[in-house]
């Protein structure tokens, strides 16, 4: 088959077989899913609102984002799995804290 690239007289055998005498280029890893930051980032907004503010419709969105990730993560080879696991997790934690604060707060301003 190929011989490859034979050095000349007087050139550097070093190289030889490549063509310009690089090396072979690496391998990039893929990208990291933007809506797994995005959940991650929207769970950690509402921690923060739900201490200061009572922002705990954010965690919505950050369980929505997380889920829509993990699906394009599984789909496109992404990265960012992890990201998703745990802003999804968060969210879950803060909706469930909401949902008991709004019983707590029903019951007691029943009367």
């Amino acid at each position: 088959m190929g011989r490859g690239i034979v050095a000349g007289p007087g050139e550097d055998k070093t190289y030889q077989g490549t063509r310009s005498g690089t090396t072979a280029p690496s391998v990039s890893q893929p990208r990291v899913n933007t809506l797994s930051i995005l959940s991650i980032v929207l769970a950690a907004v509402a921690v923060a609102g739900s201490v200061f503010g009572g922002t705990f419709v954010l965690a919505v969105f950050a369980v929505g984002a997380g889920h829509v990730a993990l699906q394009q993560i599984k789909v496109r080879g992404e990265r960012g799995a992890i990201l998703a696991h745990i802003g999804i997790g968060i969210s879950y934690l803060i909706a469930t804290f909401a949902l008991v604060d709004s019983v707590l707060l029903f019951w007691r301003f029943r009367a």
